[in-house]
């Protein structure tokens, strides 16, 4: 039975979305509060990811500890990161403790106790996660890439910078709260067992005189592009290229996705048989595409030595550039189902269909069901694909590497 998507603007001014599936027994809950990276002032980068560890140190009349007690006897599996645009919080359970956690839920987005004693270890933490990316060269390179790539303020990771979080006092995350979890920007994506109209009624309830607005984050300059290196005593080289890709609302965004399946969706993709099987000359590579509200990306990675460096670079380049001489049947039947099979799969985790609603209504101004998403898939011809990737037209690729030797830049 097909499932329906119910869209809701609240009295509060916030988004809720919802799609009951009465085959499971979870309920997954999606919050995107307009509280990312992309929000937070230009003198205190970094303050979102703060607000995020603070805001589980109490809330309501429940201290820290009492918070966590209270979110385990109900049974809440929770996660929060901070994204671009959004500070995500997301939360499972069983459908009979819905209205308990979504009463949870509300007192952290609504009244988090944010005690200012609770700062300084909460500081702390995100300047070990901002150290940590020493030991991972490959997300470093990968956030510098997207520092490049994308105009600011979209350019920014969860991160923040040292001397910012160093100098953040609690008056500033006070601010960040007061100006970020506000309703109006705020989406709320519900899917698995529960009544709808119940939970409808329940959500006004509890929402009840929340208020406020945030003004979604724009552009405020071109990207940077180009090519970056940074020089590392390594034996290690790690490549990062992005290209621009239709945004999720444009009509070519399924037609990418299947392109981006047979570039690399799996082990039969062409780059991990090209690079890595034939030619041995990576450890790791891979490319995806993310379809963004403004603007897609296709980022590829590739984690090689300095001997295989520039090889490794050039021939992922030619492969990518060899996608514009089109695909084979069989390439494309393989991607047709690998891609159904990944979104039926998808489809059945409400963790999954949470974030589906969420991020559709976000990029697109709508949620999609997943036989929609389903039939882009099956309406999608070889025809369609190779007419797509003859005419693709693909500005200079963003390129940056890490370690002991830069890589000569392909010529535009």
């Amino acid at each position: 039975m097909k499932k329906v998507i119910h869209t809701h603007k609240l009295s509060c001014g916030a988004v809720l979305l919802m799609e009951p599936d009465d085959a499971v027994s979870s309920c997954s809950i999606r919050w995107l509060l307009p509280a990312g990276s992309s929000n937070d002032p230009g003198d205190r980068l970094g303050v979102s990811a703060i607000l995020e560890e603070m805001i589980f140190r109490g809330a309501g009349n429940l201290d820290s500890r009492g918070l966590s007690e209270s979110l385990d006897r109900h049974g809440l599996q929770r996660h929060s990161d901070v994204g671009v645009h959004h500070l995500e919080i997301a939360s499972t359970c069983t459908g009979k403790e819905l209205f308990a956690s979504i009463t949870l839920l509300a007192s952290i987005v609504r009244s988090p106790a944010l005690p200012e004693e609770a700062l300084d270890s909460t500081r702390s933490l995100c300047l070990q996660a901002l150290e940590s990316l020493k030991d991972d060269p490959r997300q470093e390179a990968m956030i510098r890439l997207m520092e490049l790539h994308r105009p600011a303020p979209m350019n920014r990771s969860g991160y923040g910078e040292q001397s910012m979080l160093e100098r953040m006092i609690q008056q500033d995350v006070k601010e960040a709260w007061q100006a970020g979890f506000v309703p109006r920007g705020c989406i709320i994506s519900l899917a698995g067992s529960f009544d709808p109209l119940a939970t409808l009624d329940f959500f006004e309830e509890t929402l009840s005189g929340w208020s406020g607005n945030a003004d979604p984050s724009k552009a405020l300059s071109t990207a940077a592009g180009g090519t970056l290196h940074e020089m590392r005593d390594s034996n290690q080289v790690h490549i990062g290229v992005a290209w621009n890709a239709p945004p999720r609302s444009h009509p070519d965004a399924p037609i990418e996705r299947m392109a981006m399946r047979i570039l690399s969706g799996t082990s039969s993709g062409r780059l991990f048989t090209e690079v890595r099987q034939k030619r041995s000359l990576c450890y790791s590579v891979g490319a995806r595409y993310s379809p963004g509200r403004d603007q897609g990306t296709i980022s590829l990675y590739a984690g090689t030595t300095p001997e295989r460096a520039q090889e490794t670079l050039d021939v992922c380049l030619q492969e990518f550039d060899r996608m514009a001489a089109g695909v084979t049947l069989e390439e494309f039947n393989r991607a047709r189902i690998g891609l159904e099979s990944a979104i039926v799969l998808g489809g059945e985790s409400t963790q999954a269909r949470s974030a589906a609603l969420a991020g559709d209504y976000f990029t697109m101004g709508r949620s999609r069901s997943m036989e929609e998403v389903l039939g882009e898939v099956e309406d999608t011809t070889l025809e369609q694909l190779n007419e797509y990737l003859e005419k693709r037209s693909v500005p200079s690729p963003t390129i940056v590497t890490f370690g002991p030797a830069s890589l000569d830049a392909p010529i535009s």
